[in-house]
C-alpha cells in the first residue's frame, strides 16, 4: 500500500461525506473513541511512516458504511489497500475494481459491439487507445465547472454544495495557476460561507467552461487528424 494512494482515497471519502478533517475525526471517534487526531491527520495527509493499523482502517470503513452515501457503503479493506483502485461505484464494486466502468456503460459497450447492429468494438478500442489522458482530465474539469455554474445560477444557491464541487485538488491547482480570480473567489466563499459578486462569478465561470470546451475540441481535432494520417490497428 502506498501512503499517497491511501491519502488520495481518504480525501475522496471526505469529499463524498462533505466533511473536513476535524468532522471526519469526530465521526471516527463515534466508533473508536481512542483513535487519535494524529492517526487520522497523518493518514489523510499521506504523512504515515508505517501503514495504518487494521483497527484504524476498520473505523474508517464503519464511518463510510453507516453514511447515507451509497458509494461509500461499498468501501472495503480491498478498496483502501489496493493501490490500483482510485474510486468506487455504488452498485457494482467488483466490476469497478476490474475495469472502472458501471453496469450501464458495460451494457452499452456490449451493445455497440453487437455484430448485427453496430459492430463498433474495434473503432472504440482504437479511439480509447489513442485518446490522451488529458481529455478526461479536462472533461472532469468541465463537469465540475458546469455543476458549480448550475448551482450558482439558482435563486438560492447552496453554498456548501458549491464548495464541495470546488473541492478537487488538481482542479483547484489548475484554477490557482490559470484562473486566479476564480480561485480567490472560491477561497473567499469557503472562508466566509457566503457568495459575493454572484453575477461576476457566473460570467467568469462561463469563460472557464468555454476554455475547457476549447481544450477538448483541440484534443479531438488532433486525434481525428492523426486518424487520417496513420493506420490504426
Amino acid at each position: 500500500m502506498n501512503n499517497g494512494e491511501l491519502s488520495y482515497k481518504l480525501k475522496y471519502i471526505l469529499h463524498e461525506l462533505g466533511m473536513n478533517r476535524t468532522e471526519f475525526l469526530n465521526a471516527c471517534k463515534m466508533f473508536n473513541p481512542s483513535i487519535s487526531k494524529p492517526t487520522i491527520l497523518k493518514a489523510v495527509n499521506g504523512k504515515n511512516t508505517i501503514a495504518p493499523t487494521v483497527e484504524t482502517l476498520s473505523t474508517i470503513i464503519k464511518v463510510c458504511q453507516t453514511s447515507n452515501n451509497e458509494k461509500l457503503k461499498h468501501i472495503s479493506y480491498d478498496f483502501l489497500l489496493n493501490d490500483q483502485i482510485q474510486e468506487i461505484e455504488a452498485h457494482n464494486a467488483q466490476v469497478y475494481q476490474e475495469i472502472g466502468l458501471s453496469d450501464d456503460v458495460i451494457q452499452k459497450l456490449k451493445q455497440y459491439n453487437h455484430p448485427f447492429y453496430y459492430n463498433y468494438g474495434n473503432i472504440i478500442n482504437d479511439y480509447l487507445y489513442h485518446l490522451p489522458t488529458n481529455y478526461f482530465k479536462y472533461l472532469t474539469y468541465l463537469k465540475i465547472t458546469s455543476d458549480i455554474f448550475k448551482e450558482l445560477s439558482k435563486p438560492k444557491p447552496d453554498v456548501k454544495k458549491i464548495i464541495k464541487y470546488f473541492d478537487h485538488d488538481t482542479y483547484l491547482d489548475y484554477l490557482n495557476r490559470n484562473f486566479k480570480n476564480i480561485y480567490d473567489g472560491y477561497l473567499t466563499m469557503k472562508n466566509k460561507k457566503e457568495i459575493h459578486n454572484k453575477n461576476d462569478t457566473l460570467n467568469l465561470l462561463t469563460i472557464l467552461k468555454n476554455h475547457f470546451k476549447y481544450l477538448l475540441l483541440e484534443i479531438d481535432k488532433k486525434l481525428l487528424d492523426t486518424m487520417e494520417m496513420t493506420e490504426w490497428n
